[in-house]
């Protein structure tokens, strides 16, 4: 039987369309011009800035002075006044650890004030000893940390798993942040404790056989021993801080156990031995917070780029359950999620690169990304085709690393137009 003719146009014209299309989204977004910034400042430092201990400035002085407020209206609108602080964009939930990272973000923008609203709020919401949830005959202690997903009223969401290893060392880092610029903070009473006693229980928590391991590695929580290259650089720099708080405030015994977990952490985190990737950001975890050397950064990086997770456009939003999965139906959800690029991970990625000494990249990638800040100051979630399609509501977390991103850029540009390339 010979083919109806209109019927073959048909379909060759849908398939030219489809290629078309499909070239069309494929095709990498080009970045702009290279920003005046990227060819004026010295491209190595001697010593690079840590992010969660900058000093603070106005979003008006920072090196993108629009884009950083509208980010800040964002987490503004994410933050009844005085209050927790929500995750996701319409959703009444609240994660400890993205609570953390907005307190850093907003210290360093010169409100101070709501960081320390957040944080309290989160403190108040500490799992404690005797507690309904604080212990579990098969896992053990769970007082020191949190719920991991928290509704607004204070209560668990339904079905939350709780002792999150990375929350509790991100609370101590904000913690650390706030301190830097308000020592007072430690003596604010949460019901009948200061901070500097919630500290010290988060230091507990993080040193008990539960959650480090005899070779110094931290557990992901006490009913799930895995180990991340990045939560253990959350964990170890923040039990690190608190030492130093702690011993600032006449704790010299919790100060004591804080840093021998931190440096048992350090050194299993340095010589990566039982570390596993689950995503992308364990490949450069230890760069993205100071904890490595710009040559030991640059080695993370590399193995970064070796795994072909990222590209120009910035880091894909892989998860390593897509190698682990044994139903067909997880393995493509896992395998489009890979596909995705993410703006939290890329601005991770530009941290890194800045303390890898790359301050191109890192210049290249907030450039590209610029354009894609919504009317509301937040990022859409991920992104598919080459950043051309947009999906997901945005998050508190990606909005906070952007202003991080952005302050560490202008407080090096600053520095560096004061004294010169290197």
């Amino acid at each position: 039987m010979v083919p109806n003719w209109r019927w073959c146009l048909g379909v060759s014209v849908l398939l030219i369309a489809g290629a078309l299309v499909a070239w069309w989204f494929t095709t990498p977004v080009q970045p702009r011009a290279a920003s005046p910034e990227s060819e004026t400042i010295g491209m190595t430092f001697d010593s690079t800035p840590v992010i969660y201990a900058l000093p603070p400035s106005p979003a008006h002085s920072f090196l993108h002075p629009e884009a950083a407020r509208r980010a800040l209206q964002f987490l503004d609108k994410m933050q009844p006044t005085g209050t927790y602080v929500q995750s996701i964009l319409g959703q009444p939930q609240v994660v400890p650890m993205d609570v953390a990272h907005v307190a850093i973000a907003m210290s360093e923008a010169d409100q101070l004030s709501r960081a320390e609203a957040a944080m309290t709020w989160l403190y108040e919401r500490m799992i404690l000893s005797g507690q309904p949830g604080s212990t579990s005959q098969k896992y053990g202690d769970f007082s020191g940390s949190w719920f991991d997903s928290i509704q607004p009223n204070g209560s668990p969401m339904p079905g939350a798993t709780r002792g999150r290893g990375e929350a509790v060392g991100m609370a101590l880092i904000a913690t650390y942040t706030i301190y830097e610029q308000d020592p007072s903070y430690l003596q604010t009473l949460v019901g009948d404790s200061r901070v500097i006693d919630l500290v010290s229980q988060a230091i507990d928590f993080l040193t008990r056989p539960n959650m480090q391991a005899s070779d110094g590695r931290f557990y992901h929580s006490p009913d799930y021993h895995v180990a991340f290259n990045e939560e253990n650089a959350r964990m170890s720099l923040g039990l690190e801080l608190a030492g130093r708080m702690l011993a600032a405030s006449g704790e010299n015994g919790a100060a004591r156990l804080a840093l021998i977990g931190a440096s048992r952490g350090l050194a299993a985190l340095r010589s990566g031995d039982g570390m596993d990737q689950g995503m992308a950001y364990d490949y450069y975890g230890g760069a993205i917070w100071g904890l490595v050397t710009p040559t030991r950064a640059q080695a993370e990086i590399k193995r970064l780029q070796s795994t072909g997770l990222v590209s120009a456009d910035g880091v894909r939003n892989w998860d390593w359950q897509l190698d682990r999965t044994t139903s067909l139906f997880d393995w493509f959800h896992w395998w489009l999620q890979a596909q995705m690029i993410s703006p939290s991970q890329t601005f991770d990625y530009a941290i890194a690169c800045i303390t890898a000494h790359d301050v191109t990249t890192a210049l290249d990638l907030e450039q590209r990304w610029l354009p894609l800040q919504r009317s509301d100051g937040g990022f859409d979630d991920s992104y598919l085709f080459g950043l051309r399609l947009g999906m997901g509501a945005p998050t508190s977390y990606s909005a906070a690393r952007f202003i991080l991103l952005d302050h560490l850029l202008s407080s090096l540009i600053d520095s560096s137009s004061r004294s010169g390339p290197v």
